[in-house]
């Protein structure tokens, strides 16, 4: 198994949430579409109760604040 070339600093998440999995597939979709820059690492569905949630993990690119 080869190892993920990226540094925490890089790494995000989002979590998406829907009632269905046509509402969840919708969303999945218009994220990816808006984050298309980014690389994917991890999808993971998880069901809770009456929802569906998508956490997705994915690389950013490092931001730099100056005070």
């Amino acid at each position: 198994m080869s190892g993920i070339d990226t540094s925490a600093s890089y790494l995000y998440t989002a979590v998406l949430s829907a009632d269905d999995a046509a509402s969840l597939d919708e969303a999945t979709d218009a994220w990816l579409n808006d984050h298309i820059a980014n690389e994917v690492v991890s999808m993971q569905l998880a069901p809770g109760g009456e929802r569906l949630y998508l956490l997705i993990i994915y690389k950013g690119e490092r931001r730099v604040r100056r005070a």
